[in-house]
Parts: C-alpha cells; structure tokens; sequence
C-alpha cells in the first residue's frame, strides 16, 4: 500500500488545482453569526490555526477579511497539514506564518489545551479514519470562547439525490484508488471525470451527520455557511456541493 504521504504528495505535486477550491468568503464574513463574535476580538490577542491548510488559500482570504474589515492582525498564524504544498502561498498570509507538517489521522495536534482563538478544517475530514478523535482535538486546542469551522463535500447536495434516483454515484464519493469514474452516468460525464485522480475521500457526510458528529465531541452549533457557489447553494444553504458548520465549544 502507497504511504500517505506519498500519495498525497503527488497529488499536490501533479494537480496544480489540488487543494486550491475557491469559497464565498463572502458568506462567511458577513454570516450574523460570525461577524458579533469577531467584533468583539478587535485589539485583542488573537490566534489562528488551519488544519488541513493545503495551499493556505483560505488563510490568506481570511487574514486579509480581518484585516480590511475588523482590522484585526492575527497574533499567532498557524498552518498544519500531512504535506507541504510545493504551490503554496504561504508567504501571501504573513510574514509569521507558520507551517507544521504532522499527520492528524489519530494522532493528537502538536498545541498546548486553549491555544487557539479560530480554529479551520476545510476538506479534511472526509480523508480521515478516525474523525472523532480529531474532532476532539479541535475542542481541546480551541479557547472556551473559541470559534470553529468544518466544512466537507455534501452526500446531500441537490445534484447528489438526483444520482441517486438513478442508481448513480453522488460526486464526491469515491470507491477506488485508481478512477473515480464508476458509477457516474451519463456515459459522457465519466469521461469527463477521467481527467481527475482519486483525491483519497473515505467518508461522507450530509449535513445531519457534521452536525451530529461535531456536537458529540464537544462543540454546539452555532450556524451554517453556504460554502459554495452556483444556483443550488443559492436555493438552500445545504443544496450546494459542499457544506460548512459553524462551531463553538460546548460549555459544560
């Protein structure tokens, strides 16, 4: 069996798109869940980590969302991730930016309990094992009024229950390491898949289940972000391919 790293060094290495998705950050920065809380940390320490930063395309929207709007400089920039991004734009983030390489699959993050103030994991969790235990791990490093943010692909995204009704394969899920193609009907959209490699997805979520999985490891839904672009994210804030939750800890 390929290593990890090895597998998705080459992605990395290969797909120059790989781990570069666009999101509307724009949805996130104005969510009414959002903006209170970061209006209050104006001035204050505060502190950001990525898990699964890839690229480090989403921390440096978001470093500079800080910055224009709030007018906040993050104190303390971190980025981990299994590889490092021979593409990456870590020198666009800050000049104090941090990346760590460390395998999260099972393994504790390497920060002391309450370190960070924002904590981010887009698009990791449906490559990992054993995601409760790294959900927890978000928990423990994340300051009691901490904020959090999940996203994954949408098993329960509109295009996805069409599949269905038709035996097809919802997008996003995978059942080799070799094609992503089987499954996926019409005949034309295969060989449209065929230029894409497997990206190493082993779960899947619908909305119920990111909900139901980040509440059982400690943390209290605070919202929802519309993570994707197009027409059927426009229609509900679960329709579109990917979904995002909006999290903070769970005070006992």
């Amino acid at each position: 069996m390929k290593p990890l790293t090895e597998f998705y060094g080459g992605l990395h290495s290969t797909q120059k798109d790989y781990s570069a998705g666009t999101y509307d950050m724009e949805a996130l920065l104005s969510s009414p869940v959002w903006k209170p809380w970061v209006g209050l940390r104006a001035g204050a320490p505060f502190n950001m980590l990525d898990v699964g930063c890839g690229k480090g395309l989403f921390l440096r929207e978001m470093v500079r969302g800080l910055k224009e709007r709030w007018k906040i400089i993050p104190s303390r920039i971190t980025g981990v991730d299994l590889v490092r991004s021979p593409g990456n734009l870590f020198g666009e983030i800050s000049d104090t930016f941090e990346f760590l390489q460390h395998d999260t699959d099972g393994n504790p993050l390497p920060f002391p309990d309450a370190t960070f103030d924002f904590l981010s994991c887009n698009h990791v969790l449906e490559h990992v094992f054993e995601t409760e235990k790294l959900v927890r791990e978000f928990r423990r490093v994340l300051k009691p009024n901490g904020f959090c943010v999940i996203s994954v692909p949408n098993l329960a995204a509109w295009m996805n229950r069409v599949a269905l009704l038709f035996a097809g394969q919802p997008l996003g899920t995978e059942v080799g390491t070799q094609s992503i193609t089987y499954g996926f009907w019409p005949r034309h959209f295969q060989t449209h898949l065929a230029q894409f490699p497997p990206s190493g997805h082993i779960r899947d979520f619908t909305p119920r289940a990111l909900q139901d999985l980040a509440e059982a490891c400690g943390f209290r839904t605070a919202g929802w972000w519309k993570q994707s672009h197009g027409m059927a994210a426009a229609l509900s804030k679960w329709g579109g391919r990917n979904i995002a939750i909006l999290l903070q800890p769970h005070c006992q």
